[in-house]
């Protein structure tokens, strides 16, 4: 489930960590490199030491920070570890998060609170709740939803999460995956939910 068109002003995805800034032209598919060291990444398929590297792509920070961090003009969140960082071809969520067997971790909004509220409302048809949970005294929450898709058993859980200094505004951060892959992708959206937070956006 989207919440409506694509927005209509492009957005800046980069990755901040280890004293670099990786800022990659789309479309972009950037992954961590099994065995290798953090600042080893493979980004559209080339393997590149980002702590040697010169490219266009890559700048210094003025922090050197000991984890990557995914940041939009709006929003930062850590990058969790197992899934690929990649730009989204339609322009509805700033990054996509994708793993194996078509897993993907993706984000809404922010949205008027009434179009994801409450949250029950997001369980489409053919989608069995599993859980619900309030947080911060009802302005958050999270559902977890089972489905079968071709034959084959689903699971997808939603964040609705307060943005901004009142309550009239919302994001939706959601993922899914087939229960096989669920622990994967379920360590990756709590890690996101628990580290996203607004960021000025650049003047």
């Amino acid at each position: 489930m989207w919440f409506g068109p694509a927005p209509s002003r492009g957005m800046s995805t980069r990755l901040q960590g280890f004293g670099v800034v990786v800022t990659p032209s789309e479309p972009y598919r950037i992954e961590r490199v099994d065995d290798a060291p953090e600042t080893t990444l493979r980004v559209n398929g080339e393997i590149v030491d980002v702590l040697a590297s010169d490219g266009a792509e890559i700048t210094r920070a003025d922090r050197r920070a000991t984890e990557w961090t995914i940041e939009t003009d709006e929003l930062a969140c850590a990058w969790p570890h197992g899934l690929a960082l990649v730009s989204d071809p339609d322009g509805r969520s700033p990054f996509l998060l994708v793993g194996a067997n078509d897993a993907m971790v993706w984000i809404d909004g922010p949205i008027a609170r009434e179009r994801a509220w409450p949250i029950e409302t997001l369980a489409d048809e053919g989608q069995t709740i599993r859980a619900i949970a309030d947080t911060r005294e009802g302005r958050d929450a999270r559902i977890d939803l089972d489905y079968v898709e071709e034959g084959e058993l689903w699971w997808q859980r939603r964040y609705v999460l307060g943005w901004g200094d009142g309550d009239e505004k919302v994001i939706v951060i959601s993922a899914q995956a087939r229960a096989a892959d669920e622990d994967v992708v379920c360590a990756a959206i709590d890690r996101i939910e628990a580290t996203i937070a607004r960021r000025e956006r650049a003047s």
